[in-house]
C-alpha cells in the first residue's frame, strides 16, 4: 500500500474546501471533525498541511443529513462505523505505515504539538472567516432596512397628512350641516331647508341660478362642498357661519403656505321670494380680501359653476 505522500494531490482537499463543496458553516465543520475524528481520515501531516481524502466528502454530509434528523451522537457513531468502516480501517493502516517510518519518539511528540498548534491556527483562521461573512450579512441587512424606513417613512408621512386634512374636512362638514351646534349668539348655522335652497344672483333686476342635470339646482350647500373640497395637503381651508341682521354670512380663510397664499371670502345670503313665487337663497355680497365682488364677477362665478355643475 502507498502512503499519504505518495498518492496524487488531487485526491485531497482541505477544512475548507468540504466546507464550500457542501455548503457548511467553517466552524461546523469543524465541530464534526474533532467530535467524530476518528471517522474522518486524513493525510498530509498536521494542521494546515493536514489533508482529506475527496471521500470525505460523503462522510460529512451524512454527519450534516443525521443531526439534521436529530440523531443521537451515539447513533450517528454507530452509523459511522458501519458505513465508512471500511474508510476508516484503511486510514489506519496508512497511519501505522507512516508511524513505522518515525526513528526518533522524541521528534514525533513534537511534530505532534506542532500539528495540534497548527489544527488550532486553522480552526481560528475558519471562525474569523465566517465572523467576516456574517458581519457582511449583518451590515446589508442594515442597509436594506435603512432604505426601507426611508422609502416607507415618506408614504407614511404623506399619508398621514392627507389623513388630517380628511379628518379636518370632515368635522367642518359635520359643523356646517349638523345644525346642532350652538355658539354663544346661539345657533351658528343655516337649517337644512334654507342650504337646499336654489343659490341664485340678483343682476339687473333679474334672479338667476344654475341647475344641473334631473331638474336639480344648485345650492348653497353645494357651493359650501365646492369650497370645502378646495383643501388639500398643502392648502388649509377654515370656514365659520356668523348671523348677522338677519342674513347668514359665510366666512372662508385659504392659506397655502407653500405658494406664500392666504385668501379671506365673505359671503353674505338672505332668504328671497322671487316673482314667481320661489323662494330661494340670493347671494347679497361677495366680499374678497376686503373688497366687494362687481356683478360681472358674479356672473363670471356663476358661468364656471354651471360648467362644472350644469355638466
Amino acid at each position: 500500500m502507498n502512503n499519504g505522500d505518495s498518492m496524487d494531490e488531487t485526491q485531497f482537499i482541505s477544512l475548507r474546501e468540504v466546507g464550500r463543496r457542501l455548503g457548511i458553516p467553517p466552524s461546523t465543520v469543524v465541530y464534526y471533525k474533532d467530535k467524530f475524528s476518528r471517522y474522518i481520515p486524513s493525510s498530509g501531516g498536521g494542521g494546515r498541511r493536514r489533508r482529506y481524502p475527496v471521500e470525505v466528502l460523503e462522510v460529512f454530509r451524512r454527519i450534516r443529513e443525521m443531526f439534521g434528523n436529530n440523531w443521537s451522537v451515539e447513533q450517528i457513531e454507530n452509523e459511522l462505523a458501519l458505513k465508512f468502516g471500511m474508510l476508516i480501517n484503511n486510514d489506519q493502516s496508512d497511519q501505522q505505515e507512516n508511524a513505522s517510518s518515525f526513528v526518533a519518539p522524541a521528534a514525533g511528540r513534537l511534530d505532534e504539538v506542532l500539528a495540534r498548534i497548527s489544527d488550532a491556527l486553522d480552526n481560528q483562521a475558519l471562525f474569523r472567516s465566517e465572523i467576516r461573512s456574517l458581519r457582511d450579512e449583518v451590515a446589508g441587512l442594515r442597509d436594506e432596512y435603512g432604505s426601507f424606513e426611508q422609502k416607507y417613512g415618506k408614504r407614511l408621512k404623506v399619508l398621514e397628512s392627507g389623513m388630517q386634512s380628511l379628518e379636518e374636512s370632515h368635522g367642518r362638514l359635520e359643523r356646517l350641516f349638523s345644525g346642532k351646534a350652538t355658539g354663544p349668539g346661539g345657533i351658528d348655522f343655516p337649517s337644512e331647508k334654507y342650504l337646499a335652497r336654489p343659490l341664485v344672483i340678483r343682476s339687473n333686476g333679474e334672479f338667476l341660478g344654475v341647475q344641473g342635470g334631473g331638474k336639480k339646482h344648485f345650492s348653497l350647500r353645494d357651493f359650501v362642498r365646492l369650497i370645502e373640497r378646495s383643501a388639500s395637503a398643502t392648502c388649509s381651508v377654515d370656514t365659520r357661519w356668523e348671523k348677522k341682521s338677519g342674513n347668514w354670512v359665510f366666512v372662508v380663510k385659504t392659506s397655502d403656505p407653500a405658494r406664500g397664499l392666504r385668501q379671506d371670502v365673505v359671503l353674505v345670503t338672505r332668504k328671497t321670494v322671487t316673482p314667481n313665487g320661489n323662494t330661494v337663497t340670493e347671494i347679497a355680497r361677495l366680499n374678497i380680501d376686503g373688497n366687494d365682488a362687481p356683478d360681472s364677477l358674479l356672473l363670471s362665478l356663476f358661468r364656471q359653476v354651471r360648467t362644472v355643475f350644469g355638466g
